[in-house]
């Protein structure tokens, strides 16, 4: 593939940030000045003048006389610095009122928070490389505001052309877009948070993120941390600071234990607090001191907030006992000393903060319908167990307005967290997706909450789930291919799918999509098949296609008939690496030995029975040591995760049951939108005498697909590197009714192969190139038309 002119083409479509990673991926291959041309015109067209002129200026090097080259070095030469904006009249036109926050608009009104949350990570990247740029900023924000969103909220200081961006697209648009911004911190060594060098960091980043938004601030190069000049005042459109994060209940257990639970009341010159525990009474004097520092040097008083979420709440959860408790219940003796993170050990109660003058204090929830698993077990009986939950968190705050700062479901292809009516952390197509998003933000809306944050706007490739994350390795690498299984890194209503312009393979019967696949077997025209049962052309194989992307590895099944698995199944099996290692015997009574050890066996018996299954000794769910042992007992076993634990109530009087989803089912369908069969779960589809699949990396064990490494654990090593994934593929006639083969009277009862015949020495592997940019698109997934739909029914002033 030519990836510089592949750049030009995303350049002419507007796609400029997805331009940047293929211009990368480009130079990494040959480094002429087309390429670094591209690469400029990139930068130039998002206003990154600093980046353009060093891409010219190396394109140039290539080629002194182009004089495309040196009229675009001419642009960016007369592209001033950006000037500072007129000063004008600093001002907060937001407070806090009863229950909600408010706006003025020739009056104070209520202002109902339609948020999104807003991430830094891209494809490529991690999150303190900063890598978007002011244009795509601009892109996104018309984006969310025609979505209905009047609020982005960032978790921490974003790079200067954030706020250039966010200044330019308000004063020129009618819809605005209010910013919560975010102040981030670390926690403390030895949960310490009054130690003075960490006090000294918390105020650093407090007026680090306050001189920001007032366009005031020059930060210096620091790795991880944004830099430059900010002289973009957006303080008239920020709505309010929220400080902090998710605390750790053991860190919040051991700052409280360290002063020994002493209740004491606290007032500040903005804040006061009452009867405050001591991590209560630290975030109140923080939170104190922003809106002092603010008034201070600004003379202007912004609403603040603090981060926490349900498992700090100040309600008892009867069905949440805590890890020890349920050891002891079940006769088994505890460690002591060592703090797990019970989700209802330790509380965080805000309701007592009151403003003693200022714009006021809010308190932001992050409150997701999965977790933890009280959010199910305590409402179990209820219709809507996220509204019971809500309304009993806002009965308790009563009038402290209490925001939803983040919520949603992901669009992933497993879930790692249950729901008892089906919102899991994850497994949801995009449409249910919208679906369920919009359910939640109705039920936050209803609860009398002053509003909610969607987590999140576009998928980050970097993210990790507790199921997943054992198995992403090696994890500097992880931001450089896309997990489909794992929930963290599709929550966003917006795409970060692999693949330029489009999908690679769309699975819809399209010859096209395969033009530049790698053809691993074809038999020639003519080739005399020999059948022991009839015969039947859909099981004679003709051509196995294999391609892949940042994703996923496409297969696609050529057969001389059209597929028709009445008549017809199908197996596939996958060696991913070392064919001396793996499950050789075939199940389903083909009595057939491999020629190689597999690894993964698909099944292709229709659109209701398809699966892929594991051999045992590779199964992640199974085993401590993952790795591939040499079997000839058809030992072939469904791939399965464990998303939640069994719990007991605290008064261990009930048990909830462990949850356990499988893997291993093989969803029909096509990633065409306009089509019945739609579904962007899909995994295969088949159409005339083609079988398309599409095969998340990860499903098939492999920890980084970039640089071909896959799942091998033995002793102190983890992964190993492969050569490629050797295919073969089989037909057999199915006993009418059943999966297995009808028998033949031969050796075995296999009707066709690929490879022909099936010998070691035929067998092929399929190998690709290692690749440190990934290339990608960003695209609005299909969920987003209900949103906005129910967006604009929900008042706004």
């Amino acid at each position: 593939m030519d990836y510089g002119e592949l750049g030009f083409i995303a350049i002419s479509r507007n796609d400029y940030q997805e331009a940047i990673n293929i211009f990368r991926r480009a130079l990494l291959k040959k480094k002429n000045a087309k390429n670094f041309l591209g690469l400029g015109i990139a930068h130039y067209k998002l206003g990154d003048f600093k980046t353009a002129r060093w891409a010219f200026y190396k394109a140039l090097e290539l080629e002194p006389d182009n004089k495309d080259i040196i009229s675009y070095i001419v642009m960016t030469e007369n592209i001033n610095d950006i000037k500072k904006e007129a000063d004008r009249k600093k001002d907060s036109i937001f407070r806090t009122g009863k229950d909600y926050l408010e706006i003025y608009k020739k009056g104070w009104c209520k202002f109902f928070v339609k948020g999104i949350n807003i991430g830094l990570g891209l494809p490529g990247y991690f999150p303190g490389e900063y890598p978007i740029k002011k244009g795509t900023y601009l892109k996104w924000f018309k984006q969310i505001a025609e979505l209905g969103f009047n609020s982005i909220r960032i978790y921490t200081i974003h790079p200067p052309c954030f706020y250039e961006a966010l200044y330019q697209y308000n004063e020129e648009s009618e819809k605005k877009l209010y910013l919560f911004q975010g102040i981030w911190v670390e926690l403390p060594e030895n949960n310490d948070f009054y130690n003075k060098n960490y006090m000294q960091y918390v105020r650093s980043n407090i007026k680090d993120a306050l001189s920001v938004v007032y366009g005031d601030a020059t930060l210096p190069e620091r790795p991880g941390y944004p830099s430059g000049p900010y002289i973009f005042d957006v303080s008239n459109y920020t709505a309010a600071f929220i400080f902090g994060r998710e605390w750790e209940s053991c860190a919040v257990k051991g700052f409280n234990e360290r002063y020994g639970r002493v209740k004491k009341d606290y007032k500040g010159n903005f804040l006061k607090i009452n009867n405050g525990a001591p991590f209560e009474i630290w975030v109140t004097e923080i939170c104190d001191f922003l809106q002092s520092y603010e008034y201070d040097k600004y003379k202007v008083s912004h609403p603040v907030s603090v981060v926490t979420w349900p498992t700090l709440d100040p309600i008892i959860h009867p069905s949440e006992s805590n890890y020890e408790d349920e050891l002891i219940l079940q006769g088994i003796n505890v460690k002591k000393g060592i703090c797990n993170e019970n989700e209802d050990m330790e509380s965080m109660d805000m309701s007592g903060v009151k403003s003693v003058t200022g714009n006021g204090f809010f308190i932001t929830y992050h409150i997701y319908p999965y977790y933890p698993d009280f959010m199910n077990n305590d409402y179990v009986h209820t219709d809507n167990t996220y509204l019971n939950y809500l309304l009993e968190l806002k009965k308790y705050h009563e009038n402290l307005p209490v925001l939803i700062g983040e919520f949603g479901v992901p669009s992933s292809r497993e879930s790692a967290h249950w729901h008892s009516r089906g919102w899991n952390q994850g497994g949801h197509d995009e449409l249910k997706q919208g679906e369920i998003n919009s359910i939640l933000m109705k039920s936050i809306e209803h609860s009398g909450m002053a509003g909610g944050i969607i987590f999140s706007w576009f998928d980050e490739w970097y993210k990790r789930n507790w199921v997943f994350l054992p198995y992403e390795l090696p994890p500097d690498r992880n931001p450089l291919w896309f997990n489909f299984l794992d929930p963290e890194q599709n929550y966003g209503l917006l795409a970060a799918y692999p693949g330029y312009p489009g999908k690679k393979v769309n699975l819809y019967g399209n010859k096209e999509e395969w033009k530049g696949a790698t053809v691993l077997y074809e038999k020639k025209e003519g080739l005399i098949f020999e059948f022991h049962d009839g015969s039947d052309e859909s099981r004679m194989l003709r051509r196995l296609l294999v391609q892949h992307d940042e994703g996923f590895l496409y297969v696609l099944i050529e057969t001389k008939g059209a597929v028709d698995f009445q008549k017809s199944n199908y197996l596939i099996g996958l060696d991913t690496c070392d064919p001396l290692y793996g499950e050789f015997l075939l199940p389903f009574n083909t009595e057939l030995l491999s020629p190689v050890g597999l690894k993964f066996l698909i099944h292709l018996a229709g659109k209701e029975k398809s699966r892929i299954l594991v051999c045992h000794s590779y199964d992640r769910y199974l085993n401590n040591e993952v790795r591939p042992l040499i079997s000839e007992q058809g030992s072939w076993v469904i791939m399965q995760n464990k998303t939640n634990n069994r719990r007991i109530s605290k008064d261990g009087s009930k048990f909830y049951p462990s949850r356990v989803y499988s893997m291993s089912n093989l969803r029909f369908g096509t990633l065409c939108n306009e089509s019945r069969d739609y579904n962007s779960l899909a995994d295969f589809y088949y159409r005339d005498n083609m079988i398309e699949l599409r095969i998340p990396w990860s499903l098939i064990n492999f920890t980084d697909p970039s640089s071909r490494m896959v799942l091998w654990m033995e002793k102190e090593n983890k992964i190993r590197k492969t050569d490629g994934i050797r295919i073969i593929v089989l037909s057999y006639k199915p006993v009418r009714g059943h999966i297995i083969a009808e028998k033949t009277g031969l050796k075995n009862n296999i009707t066709d192969s690929l490879p022909h015949p099936l010998k070691a020495e035929n067998v092929r592997t399929y190998s690709w190139d290692e690749w440190d940019v990934p290339v990608f698109h960003f695209y609005l997934k299909e969920g987003y038309s209900q949103i906005k739909e129910f967006l604009s029914r929900i008042d706004s002033p």
